[in-house]
């Protein structure tokens, strides 16, 4: 009786937690947040193409290092890298054994 209480709480708690980052993504959908950092990249964008003509206009040389930004920012964290490498590793797993499988359908069929 206990362990089913207890399983109990913890679902509660997993789930109150899920739910609470849905609202907190909905609030940031909602309030534009999310939009606005489309719109910022956008004009960020829309002036590298009028500067991407302009060189072009000009006559001067063109390289596309010149004209896009990397902003890319590490946000692994040692659990998500573990849950890459074991995704990872499930997906090669299982690609395997469908080939196998294949393998052997094609030696016994055709």
């Amino acid at each position: 009786m206990k362990n089913s209480r207890r399983a109990w709480i913890i679902f509660r708690t997993i789930l109150t937690i899920l739910f609470i980052y849905f609202l907190i993504s909905y609030y940031q959908v909602e309030s534009g947040n999310y939009q606005n950092e489309l719109t910022k990249k956008t004009i960020i964008t829309e002036e590298k193409i009028k500067e991407f003509e302009q060189d072009v206009k000009d006559g001067n040389y063109v390289d596309i290092k010149n004209y896009t930004e990397n902003n890319y920012v590490d946000t692994r964290t040692p659990v998500s890298k573990i849950g890459n490498k074991v995704g990872s590793s499930i997906d090669s797993f299982i690609n395997e054994e469908a080939e196998d499988f294949f393998k052997l359908i094609k030696k016994y069929f055709f």
